[in-house]
C-alpha cells in the first residue's frame, strides 16, 4: 500500500550528492538500516527506486535520503526537481540491513559513498538509545570535494567518547591530518582490528564489499560477523 509523504527540504552536500528530507503524513515505524522505494512519477508508466533512510527513527514523521545524482538517472532526477511541499507516494519501509550486534561487541561500520546513509541512520540509533558498545565508522570518498557529515560525525565524537571517525581519500589532492590516504581496504590492511569481538556493517558498491569481506574473511572475521547491503 502506497504512503505519502511531503518534501521539506533538499541540500545539497557535494556537487552530486544530496540530503532529501521528507514529513510523513502519520506516525511511521521503521528499523534503523532499511529503505523506502518511491514512485517516480515523472511520466506513463511510472517506476519506483528504492532509497536507504539517513535518520534515526526517533522522529516518527521524518524520512530522510541521501542520494547520488546520477546524469540521466531517472529516479535522482526526479527527485532533484521537487519542490518543497511536494508529495511523493512511497512503499515500505523495508528491508533486513539492520543493527543486530549484541551489546558485549564492538561495531565497526564501513561506507563509501552513499552507502553511508543506512549506516548513518543505525550509528544514530545506537548513540540515541545510550549504547556503550566501542562504535567506529570508517567513511572512504575519493577527493576533497566528495566528502560530506565530515562535521557531524567529527561532533559525534565529542559527544560520545565510545565513537569513532576515521575518513580515507583514494585519490586526495594533497595529503592532510584530516584524513587517510587510501581505499577503506587499505585502511583495513594498516590497522589492527579484533576479529572475533567485532561485528561489521558494510554498504556501498559491489566491488568495494566484496573487496572488503575477502580482507576480513583473511584476518580471520567469521562470516556471520559481516553484514552488508550493496547498491549496485
Amino acid at each position: 500500500m502506497l504512503k505519502t509523504a511531503t518534501l521539506k527540504e533538499i541540500k545539497n552536500l557535494t556537487r552530486d550528492v544530496l540530503e532529501i528530507t521528507f514529513e510523513n503524513s502519520e506516525d511511521i515505524e521503521f528499523e534503523a538500516g532499511q529503505f523506502i522505494t518511491i514512485k517516480i512519477d515523472d511520466k506513463t508508466p511510472p517506476c519506483f527506486r528504492a532509497y536507504s533512510l539517513n535518520n534515526s527513527n526517533f522522529d516518527k514523521k521524518k524520512l530522510q535520503l541521501c542520494i547520488k545524482v546520477i546524469p540521466n538517472g531517472r529516479g535522482s532526477n526526479w527527485l532533484t526537481n521537487l519542490k518543497t511541499e511536494d508529495q511523493i507516494n512511497y512503499l515500505g519501509p523495508n528491508g533486513k540491513f539492520t543493527f543486530k550486534s549484541p551489546s558485549d561487541k564492538n561495531v565497526l561500520f564501513i561506507g563509501t559513498g552513499t552507502g553511508l546513509a543506512p549506516l548513518k541512520s543505525m550509528i544514530e540509533n545506537q548513540l540515541q538509545n545510550g549504547s556503550q558498545q566501542n562504535i567506529e565508522l570508517l567513511f572512504g570518498v575519493r577527493h576533497e570535494e566528495d566528502i560530506f557529515y565530515l562535521d557531524y560525525f567529527r561532533d559525534l565524537e565529542k559527544k560520545h567518547p565510545n565513537f569513532k571517525f576515521h575518513l580515507t581519500l583514494s585519490q586526495p589532492k594533497e595529503d592532510s591530518a584530516e584524513y587517510h590516504k587510501g581505499r577503506v581496504t587499505d585502511y583495513l590492511e594498516q590497522n589492527h582490528i579484533d576479529p572475533k569481538n567485532t561485528d561489521f556493517y558494510i554498504c556501498g558498491l559491489k566491488a568495494m564489499i566484496e573487496s572488503v569481506q575477502e580482507l576480513l574473511q583473511s584476518k580471520g572475521v567469521p562470516s556471520e560477523s559481516i553484514h552488508f547491503e550493496k547498491y549496485d
